[in-house]
């Protein structure tokens, strides 16, 4: 398989995974679904930034349930295999055959914080090409529970009357916001963390949301805000203003403006504009500033 290959092969596998997940209680009740591939369902369009992966967070009630990660990580790949499998059997003829499922604690020492998440990798076989010998993982990464407002997470319709829990477009827009500022170097420095890509895929997404739901539309933002503050206070994130998101600004400019991965439908200035807008709206409704102190480490065995 070429890249391209590959990828169209990872999004047969992810639609197959989440529909059978959707199917499977165990699952489809302690999953919220987020990221790119629900951003593009919220919003309703035709994307033009493509997503390989399926990102959720896994709710408090189940983290409480399974207090050690070697039973959680137990859990998951269990869950996960039966829900494939189940949903396999109800194909006829049944297009994939599942090679294995593996679960792996990201990262694989404990969090400092607690924030241990989980990637579930899905390896399956084409029953109607049984040349290719060696497919390839298809991944759905599980976050840590996260603080989470009223507004933040609602049922999302999938095809054939389907539905699982994930997060509103308002959340998405603060996490979003939040992930940006989590990849700048002084949030690095401040929880000990190497360095990271800067996150400009989420300066365009959230310019994707403004296009939809102008800033002036205060209702939409206003509950936005206030998921940025939590998603931000979940991970001990501080915001100043404007000046916390320009640091290192023609850096963040000219990784946007190479990113092979981002459409040329939005330039930086777009994007840029939009955070400038968001900024000066959250800091008139009383959002921001805010910083909050890291808590002492603690571990999760």
């Amino acid at each position: 398989m070429n890249k391209t290959e590959q990828n169209q092969w990872k999004n047969k596998v992810l639609e197959f995974a989440l529909e059978a997940f959707a199917r499977h209680e165990p699952l489809r009740s302690v999953l919220v679904f987020k990221g790119a591939r629900i951003l593009n369902t919220r919003l309703g369009d035709t994307p033009l930034r493509q997503s390989f992966d399926l990102d959720s967070n896994l709710n408090v009630q189940c983290a409480d349930k399974h207090p050690l990660k070697a039973d959680l990580i137990t859990f998951l790949k269990e869950q996960s295999e039966a829900a494939i499998k189940k949903h396999i059997s109800r194909q006829d003829p049944a297009h994939f055959k599942l090679n294995f499922v593996s679960v792996e604690a990201k990262p694989k020492d404990s969090h400092p914080f607690n924030w241990d998440g989980y990637v579930v990798k899905i390896n399956m076989a084409d029953n109607a090409r049984p040349e290719i010998k060696s497919p390839p993982n298809a991944e759905i990464d599980i976050a840590s529970p996260e603080t989470l407002g009223p507004d933040a997470v609602s049922d999302l319709d999938l095809p054939n009357g389907l539905t699982v829990h994930a997060y509103t477009l308002e959340r998405i827009a603060g996490e979003k916001m939040r992930a940006f500022l989590s990849s700048l170097p002084a949030y690095l420095v401040k929880v000990g963390r190497r360095n990271d890509a800067v996150r400009v895929k989420d300066l365009y997404d959230l310019a994707r949301i403004r296009r939809a739901c102008e800033v002036k539309n205060n209702t939409f933002w206003q509950t936005a805000g206030h998921e940025f503050r939590l998603a931000c206070e979940s991970r001990f994130i501080d915001c100043v203003g404007i000046e916390t998101f320009s640091k290192n600004l023609d850096t963040t400019r000219q990784l946007y403006d190479s990113d092979p991965t981002l459409p040329k439908d939005i330039s930086f200035d777009e994007a840029w504009t939009t955070i400038q807008e968001i900024v000066i709206l959250f800091e008139q409704l009383g959002i921001i500033p805010f910083t909050f102190a890291l808590p002492r480490p603690v571990s999760r065995l």
